[in-house]
């Protein structure tokens, strides 16, 4: 799984994240909460099986879901403009859990390191 999460000085976060033929772009206007939540819900997912978190945009929300089944993580992205319209599936993987947590960590941190930064 190939993830990448990029802050910028407005304050957005942008992850782009792709496995086996299937990506996604996904964007929060809040990086802050954004990138707290999706680290409590990455290591959620590792220690207790599975993690959730949200990423707010104007117009919608982002849902990742994280599921671990022995040494398979499972990732879900759903995206709703309301409770009219439901949630939409944007990506799903399964990827090896160790695999999961080593590229999400590091993505994160490339991002949080960013946010020191600016």
């Amino acid at each position: 799984m190939q993830v990448a999460l990029n802050c910028d000085l407005f304050g957005r976060v942008v992850g782009a994240i792709a496995n086996n033929g299937a990506q996604a772009t996904v964007t929060s206007s809040d990086s802050v909460s954004a990138m707290k939540d999706l680290r409590q819900a990455v290591a959620s997912a590792v220690t207790h099986g599975h993690g959730e978190c949200f990423w707010h945009e104007a117009v919608g929300d982002y849902r990742w879901l994280f599921r671990r089944e022995g040494s398979t993580m499972r990732v879900a992205i759903l995206w709703s403009i309301g409770t009219l319209t439901g949630w939409e599936h944007r990506f799903w993987a399964e990827c090896d859990a160790e695999d999961f947590r080593d590229t999400m960590q590091a993505a994160i941190e490339s991002c949080a390191a960013f946010e020191e930064q600016g």
